[in-house]
């Protein structure tokens, strides 16, 4: 037996999470469990950030906030005002900065109705949900939208016009008003688009304009996604540009500067990546790392699911119900830059809506979400804590299954395990992470690391005790208001035998 010591090194660890194949199957700086986790640069394992109630007292009826959007009007000044707009219940809100939500109108909307939409368009707030007409805001009065459009669910505004779908009498056809005049919906410079009627699709939501075009996507039986291109009614055409990947609602649907994303049954998909593929989605699965983690989420709520792009954190996220669960209670984000994926499932409340707006008062983005209890969550607190620092959650990283630890230390070989170097950002002296080991799939051995800042190293050796032939490392962090910023590891070991004698 070989009795010198050997090092198996992942750092820096620069891959998310991969659930999709066997843990001992994924590269080595992969991970098999990321919840609660975001990348920073280069990759690195960190803490999200935390989470306050932006509304200190809850709606009254702390009912569903449906909808929720960032407002912003000129009008006749060079300075503009902004407003949070909401939907919550039977009625419409509007919030000023100051926390508090104050109603617009009394009677309008569903309790519960998850399709509602707001649109900012022409200096409006347009607030649409299918049922009921739709009606208007502007900051002082609030009205219906002129014009007696079709009854609609959501809208995209695009060339100074408001294109409409989710029309119960024309479920294929999108329609628009005229060019500068949201409430005027006839005369010639009105009109409409049919997208594959009798297909046995309808149109199920409208991208926000992109590159000159909007997208217009069907579903939820077959799909596919038409773009809509020119600069006037004489000049609109419509082209099928990806079959399949039926959009389970307009939520979903997240337009960026540089892609358009949405989920399916089947997966999250991007627009880039099927227009790369020649507009056949069977391979065009943005989710394919995980798609066992999405495909265990509850089929029948994937309508209550709801996206949203968040720039300054190099993501797009959307919040899913679990299985057997009945609100979203999670997210799956994706760092489009770093192309990797994590989970995020926050402690106290769920996400019924969502919006990244800009916070009244410093103007830097941030995600805010609207709960199904009367609440909005503003994130991207420094304080790693939920619901104004008074709930913990846990953040996670397990790291695969390591059976081949190189150098002649195949799979097969038994190893003497003896210790693991953590590589870390030093924190603080009270914070700690717990390291769980766990040697051929049995039961893991807790140990703890102090975060604790050191002016000549960034990390720590652990001694630990274990003989096989695979090793499993999990990292969590479960403190209120502590943090954890892991940059890799090292196991040390001996080898032993060369290969399986006995039976397993």
């Amino acid at each position: 037996m070989s009795m010198a010591l050997q090092t198996f090194t992942v750092f820096p660890a620069t891959k998310g999470l991969v659930t999709s194949v066997p843990p001992h199957m994924i590269p080595p700086d992969a991970l098999t469990t990321a919840t609660n986790i975001e990348y920073d640069t280069g990759g690195i394992r960190k803490k999200r950030l935390g989470t306050a109630r932006y509304n200190a007292t809850a709606i009254t009826g702390s009912t569903t906030v449906t909808a929720l959007a960032d407002f912003w009007r000129h009008g006749t000044t060079l300075a503009p005002t902004q407003d949070f707009v909401c939907a919550s219940g039977t009625r419409t809100f509007k919030d000023d900065g100051d926390g508090v939500w104050d109603e617009i109108n009394a009677a309008w909307g569903t309790a519960t109705n998850l399709n509602t939409n707001i649109t900012i368009a022409q200096g409006f707030a347009v607030f649409s949900n299918g049922v009921d007409a739709p009606r208007t805001w502007d900051q002082t009065t609030e009205a219906a939208l002129g014009g007696s459009p079709a009854t609609f669910s959501y809208a995209a505004y695009h060339l100074r016009r408001l294109f409409i779908a989710g029309i119960s009498a024309t479920p294929s056809q999108v329609n628009f008003s005229a060019a500068g005049a949201i409430a005027t919906w006839t005369g010639v410079d009105t009109g409409n688009v049919i997208f594959d009627e009798d297909d046995g699709d309808r149109v199920i939501g409208l991208s926000k304009p992109f590159h000159g075009s909007l997208y217009v996507f069907k579903g939820p039986t077959f799909g596919g996604v038409h773009e809509l291109a020119g600069l006037s009614p004489s000049t609109f055409n419509r082209t099928k540009i990806v079959h399949g990947a039926p959009c389970v609602n307009h939520r979903t649907i997240v337009t960026t500067p540089n892609d358009i994303y949405w989920v399916s049954r089947y997966g999250i998909h991007s627009l880039s990546l099927a227009r790369q593929l020649g507009g056949d989605t069977e391979e065009a699965y943005l989710s394919t790392p995980i798609q066992d983690l999405f495909r265990a989420y509850d089929a029948d709520d994937l309508g209550q699911a709801v996206g949203f792009w968040h720039p300054t954190r190099n993501v797009v996220g959307w919040a899913f119900t679990a299985a057997a669960g009945t609100t979203n209670t999670e997210m799956l984000l994706y760092n489009y830059v770093l192309k990797q994926w994590s989970r995020w499932v926050p402690s106290g409340f769920a996400t019924a809506s969502c919006m990244v707006a800009l916070t009244p008062t410093t103007q830097v983005p941030r995600l805010y979400t609207g709960s199904y209890a009367g609440r909005v969550h503003a994130w991207d607190q420094t304080t790693l804590s939920d619901e104004n620092a008074a709930t913990a959650y846990t953040a996670t990283a397990a790291g695969p299954e390591h059976y081949d630890l190189g150098k002649g230390a195949g799979a097969e070989r038994e190893k003497q395990f003896v210790a693991v170097t953590t590589y870390f950002r030093p924190k603080n002296s009270s914070y700690n992470v717990t390291l769980d080991v766990s040697i051929d799939g049995a039961t893991a051995t807790s140990y703890t690391i102090s975060m604790s800042p050191n002016l000549t190293t960034t990390y720590d050796v652990t001694p630990i005790e274990g003989r096989g032939r695979s090793i499993k490392l999990t990292y969590s962090q479960a403190g209120a208001a502590e943090d954890m910023e892991v940059y890799g590891y090292s196991i040390h070991f001996v080898s032993g035998e060369a290969s399986s004698l006995e039976r397993p």
